[in-house]
C-alpha cells in the first residue's frame, strides 16, 4: 500500500525576496565559528566556495517581539554566510508574545526557522 504526503504550501500572506544575486567571496573576512568556514561580515572565501547565494533573510535580535503567522516566506537565506536565516528568533531570551505558526518556507539557500 502506497500513500503520499498532502501539504497545503498556498497562503493569504507572502513574503517574497528579489531574485537571488551571487556575490564573489573575500578572503580577509573572520571566520565567525572556527572551522565553519563562514562570516557573519559576509560571504567568505572556503576551499569549496568561490560566491555566497544572497536572499531575504529576517531576524528578531535580543529585544522585542515578532509575530509571523500564516505566511509563505520565499527566496529567503544568504547561503555561506553565517546567521542569515529566512525566519531567525536572535537571542530572545523570554519572549512570552512571539509567535511563529503555520507558515511556509519556499525556495531557502539556508536553514529556514531558526531559534536560539
Amino acid at each position: 500500500l502506497l500513500s503520499a504526503e498532502v501539504v497545503n504550501l498556498s497562503r493569504n500572506i507572502i513574503i517574497t525576496g528579489d531574485n537571488y544575486r551571487h556575490i564573489p567571496c573575500d578572503p580577509a573576512l573572520p571566520e565567525a565559528v572556527t572551522g565553519e568556514q563562514t562570516s557573519t561580515q559576509g560571504c567568505r572565501c572556503a576551499s569549496f566556495r568561490t560566491k555566497c547565494t544572497v536572499g531575504l533573510h529576517t531576524a528578531q535580535m535580543h529585544a522585542g517581539t515578532m509575530s509571523i503567522e500564516s505566511t509563505r516566506v520565499e527566496k529567503c537565506g544568504q547561503r555561506g554566510i553565517e546567521g542569515k536565516y529566512c525566519l531567525h528568533f536572535h537571542k530572545l531570551l523570554s519572549c512570552p508574545d512571539c509567535q511563529l505558526s503555520d507558515n511556509v518556507i519556499e525556495q531557502s539557500h539556508q536553514r529556514g526557522i531558526i531559534v536560539h
